[in-house]
């Protein structure tokens, strides 16, 4: 980071002209030295003269914390020295020498160019130069940027935004006057283990009040909030410390922001504590150990050990059965046993689980942590989490949460902390003044200030305290030597590494690597575990990683993640294997696309195989954003379509089909597959559409979006296609009305219903809508031939999902058949397997159909409150089968004799979807027998003629025989027996 100073003479030509060559000469070499003499002063090198100009660096070749406060008052300096020089110049040349100075500062690169002199690459020169030829005579006028750098030091004022030549972006431009009298401002931000603790006792003591009720069985949260740097994390160790006589089990992690798309990261690194590991054990011990930690918390080591085990990337010992659960289901349980190991330790033994930096936990760590805080309350129990402000709570608030929200320390406390970092070392009182006054009671600040002035080898000086954090720890790594490369290379791997990793990255001598760890360990930068070469490391904070990886030119960071891809890749399979999304990471950052392509995707499919969605989503997000960084081609399409089509899956899971981004991601994809011709992918995409609109209720859309189905599935020629092209036939016109179009489809596309076309769940959504389709027709044997056909497909193909939905769609036959019991049965069991392995919809549906039942078998007002609240619960955008719904609702709300509700309800069901004919004739004839148990005979007859003349309409033979039935009821009933019988005999 550079700070440019450009000073030039004013007219110098003019004057030039009117003086002997030789004078000129003199005078102009005055005016050079005493400008170098300013620049010198204020610690800048003079980097070129150009004719009668002067271009100063500040910070290189050596960088100080105040580099851009030193190039301004460099500036005046020099303003006002060529003024005295110009008086001393007037009486005997009769000369007036003006100066103009421009500043700027910003990232360059140094190096040498086409010849052997040390050249800056970048654009702060360049814009120092025009800023100097913008400014008014014997003025300084700096940037933006600078001023960010010095507001509050000088006194300035705005010069505006004039246009600078050959500078395209407008800057905003200030005149610096004077320097102020205050004292340097300074910045920073991080935590640092194991300083002296002050100014927090009362943090303290509320830390100290809630762990006692936490011992008593009251369980606790607290969590901990401040900026980087503010002291989180040595709050949290001054708490262990001073409980530690306490009976109790510790356990902690972190969050990292190179992890935070791996899922359960930061549970791996409370396993690792919790279960006792050392680090070198087998995979076959580790188990074991597992096994025995695990009996020993109560768990069911038959659920618990395979799930823990394979989350672990753990070999699963033979006497255990694989759990035959759905993905979503299988985190579900593993959750659940993770949260049962915490809740039961703490049982045994006062707990406190310990996590920071909540805002880089990964989205599944924190679903864990928040079902501890749902059940933290009755256990002996404390999570003590931490995080920066930007951290959103996801949990409500509750009588036993506490948040402490650290303030930065007074001058008193500073002092007080800066006093006990120097300890017995000498450090003039002077220099802790400036220390105190300029860290802005940010801890870390205050004790990375103090430690840079002790290892100034004796010779600390006030202009060589960093002003801002970050300039700190890279002068810290300055020092280090041959230690700083190493540094850089390990903050490239993460904020933790192994030495066996740094060591193959590193590619250096084995005895210079162990002595520029040595280093690291005695400047405090890192902490070790172990010895090498079987030794851990970490960078003590976050912040202290990110200085040294900002510190590498970005072709030598792309150098060091392209090395450790391929290290990890080539060396360690298995962290590769299970954790593609860090092999992703590195391959980004290489600028190594096609490598970094595949990781995103195959870490956006590891994900989504654990049913762990947001990942995914943020996987292939992130594959499709380098996706388009490529060329486009036939095959860069195919893969977009991919990774469209992947990620439209998962918003489906996270949002619904309905939802605005879902749809267009599916309808980019669609464009992308129409556009290319590639019609297995287009038969897909029109059929997540026509998903959609069915959901929606838009059953006119979704018998168009099934016409084009068939029409594609018909050019793209597969049996698998065809077969999802006629599931879209039967069940849309069926759900419309069509009924004997839904059959004539049906009897089409049987030959392609078959499991072995690779698509096995069609049998189950074709043969159950068809059942239903064929009751309506009057084939109650061929209905239940079908449903039979239904179930068995389902469990043929051993899907929770499959199972839960064909038990629904049977169970709703039952209510038409009139067989309640079976309906409640097959309405139960899909609830279970519903809520068992999280489909939430398929359960609310079901409850519905549950409740139906109930109201019919004597329990009316359960039922009633049943479909009630699973209507309620549906997302507002899924509206197919509302009519329905409703109807059943207004159906038990009679039964339990509240026929106004009823009577309001079924005049819903008929406004709810008037695309839905086949449900709402149904609808009809409940509204009609509604009527006439009030009294409306008349309203009655007209809806069950009504009933049999769409019934006919539409083919539904069952609806025509049920409102013949009741029309001729109530026609014997007013007195009307022959035509009563007359309308019987015409069905």
């Amino acid at each position: 980071h550079l700070t440019v100073l450009f000073s030039d003479l004013v007219g110098s030509t003019e004057i030039a002209a009117h003086l002997d060559a030789e004078d000129w000469r003199e005078i102009a070499a005055q005016y050079q030295r005493t400008a170098a003499t300013a620049v010198t002063r204020y610690g800048g090198h003079v980097a070129k003269y150009l004719g009668d100009g002067l271009m100063v660096y500040f910070g290189w070749p050596q960088a100080h914390e105040d580099d851009a406060e030193r190039a301004v008052r460099a500036g005046l300096a020099i303003v006002d020295e060529v003024a005295a020089l110009s008086g001393s110049l007037a009486e005997e040349h009769h000369v007036k020498l003006s100066v103009r100075v421009g500043i700027q500062t910003g990232s360059v690169v140094m190096g040498q160019g086409g010849g052997s002199q040390t050249d800056v690459f970048g654009d702060a020169p360049n814009v120092a130069s025009r800023v100097q030829s913008a400014t008014e005579p014997n003025s300084v006028l700096i940037t933006a940027a600078v001023h960010d750098l010095v507001s509050g030091l000088f006194l300035v004022e705005d010069f505006g935004t004039p246009r600078l030549k050959g500078i395209e972006h407008p800057v905003r431009l200030y005149r610096a006057i004077q320097p102020t009298a205050v004292r340097r401002r300074t910045r920073g931000a991080a935590t640092r283990a194991l300083t002296p603790f002050v100014g927090r006792e009362d943090d303290m003591l509320l830390l100290l009040s809630r762990w006692e009720r936490a011992r008593e069985g009251q369980g606790q949260l607290v969590l901990v909030m401040g900026e980087p740097g503010i002291g989180k994390s040595r709050l949290v160790e001054e708490f262990r410390a001073r409980i530690r006589e306490d009976p109790h089990v510790w356990v902690e992690c972190a969050g990292e922001q190179l992890f935070q798309s791996t899922p359960f990261h930061a549970v791996t690194q409370i396993l690792d504590q919790g279960l006792g590991w050392r680090g070198d054990e087998s995979p076959e011990e580790r188990v074991n150990q597992l096994e025995l930690r695990l009996e020993r918390a109560g768990l069911k080591v038959g659920e618990a050990v395979p799930l823990i085990a394979e989350m672990l990337s753990l070999p699963i010992p033979d006497k255990y059965a694989p759990p035959m659960l759905a993905p979503e289901q299988k985190r579900k349980r593993l959750l659940a046993n993770l949260a049962g190991w915490v809740l039961n330790i703490s049982r045994l033994q006062p707990m406190i689980v310990a996590m920071e930096d909540l805002h880089w936990v990964d989205p599944s760590t924190i679903e864990l942590m928040q079902t501890l805080v749902e059940q933290v309350a009755t256990v002996p129990l404390m999570l003590l989490y931490t995080a920066r402000p930007e951290f959103r709570v996801p949990w409500p608030l509750r009588a036993h949460h506490a948040q402490i929200t650290l303030s930065r320390l007074n001058e008193c406390h500073t002092r007080e902390m800066v006093a006990g970092v120097v300890a017995r070392a000498a450090l003039a009182q002077d220099l802790i003044d400036v220390v105190v006054k300029r860290t802005d009671g940010v801890p870390l600040f205050a004790e990375e200030l103090t430690r840079l002035i002790l290892e100034g080898e004796g010779r600390p000086q006030v202009r060589q305290i960093p002003a801002t954090l970050h300039d700190s720890l890279a002068a810290r790594l300055d020092r280090l030597g041959s230690a700083k490369d190493v540094a850089q290379v390990a903050a490239v791997i993460g904020r933790e590494f192994s030495y066996e990793v740094l060591q193959a990255v590193a590619a250096i001598d084995e005895t210079e690597l162990h002595a520029a760890l040595e280093k690291l360990v005695d400047a405090e930068l890192i902490y070790a575990r172990g010895i090498a070469p079987e030794a851990s490391y970490k960078f003590k904070h976050a912040l202290i990683r990110d200085a040294a990886y900002e510190a590498l030119l970005k072709s030598r960071r792309r150098e060091l993640h392209r090395r450790v891809a391929r290290m990890i890749t080539e060396r360690f399979a298995s962290v590769a294997e299970a954790q593609p999304e860090v092999i992703a990471r590195h391959w980004t950052d290489a600028g190594e696309a096609e490598p970094a392509l595949a990781a995103w995707t195959r870490a956006g499919d590891v994900s989504f195989e654990r049913r762990a969605f947001k990942e995914a989503e943020d996987a292939y997000r992130r594959a499709l954003e380098i996706l388009d960084t490529l060329r486009e081609s036939p095959e860069r399409d195919q893969r977009e379509l991919g990774l469209l089509d992947s990620l439209a899956q998962v918003l489906q899971f996270i949002k619904g089909w309905n939802d605005p981004e879902s749809i267009a991601v599916a309808d980019k994809a669609r464009a992308l597959a129409e556009k290319r011709n590639n019609l297995p992918q287009l038969v897909l995409q029109v059929f997540h559409k026509w998903s959609g609109v069915v959901s929606s209720g838009d059953l006119t859309a979704a018998i168009a979006f099934a016409n084009q189905l068939l029409m594609l599935a018909r050019r793209e020629g597969s049996p698998a296609k065809l077969g999802l092209a006629y599931v879209t036939q039967v069940n849309a016109r069926y759900f419309s009305g069509d009924l004997l179009g839904a059959e004539e489809n049906f009897a089409r596309g049987a030959a392609f219903f078959d499991p072995a076309q690779k698509e096995p769940g069609l049998p189950v959504v074709v043969y159950g809508f068809a059942s239903h389709n064929a009751w309506m027709l009057g084939l109650a044997d061929t209905a239940r031939s079908r449903m039979e056909k239904q179930l068995a497909s389902a469990f043929e193909v051993h899907s929770p999902f499959q199972i839960a939905f064909a038990q629904f769609v049977a169970a709703m036959l039952k209510l038409q058949l009139r067989e309640h019991e079976a309906a409640k049965r097959l309405a139960e069991d899909s609830i279970g397997l519903s809520v068992q392995n999280g489909f939430p919809v398929i359960g609310d549906l079901s409850r519905m159909v549950l409740g139906r039942a109930c109201a019919s078998l004597g329990r009316a007002a359960e039922g009633a409150l049943l479909i009630r609240e699973a209507i309620d619960a549906l997302p507002q955008t899924d509206r197919n089968g509302m009519t329905a719904f409703l109807s059943w609702l207004a159906e038990a709300e009679a039964l339990n004799g509240a026929l106004t509700d009823a009577l309001a309800t079924i005049e819903r069901a008929l406004e709810a979807n008037p695309m839905e004919r086949t449900w709402a004739c149904d609808a009809l004839q409940v509204c009609g027998e509604l009527r006439n148990k009030v009294g409306q005979t008349a309203e009655a007859e007209a809806d069950f003629r009504a009933v049999i003349a769409q019934a006919r309409e539409i083919g539904a033979r069952a609806l025509e025989l049920r409102a013949a039935t009741s029309l001729a009821r109530l026609l014997r009933g007013t007195g009307h027996r022959q035509e009563a019988r007359t309308i019987l005999a015409d069905v």
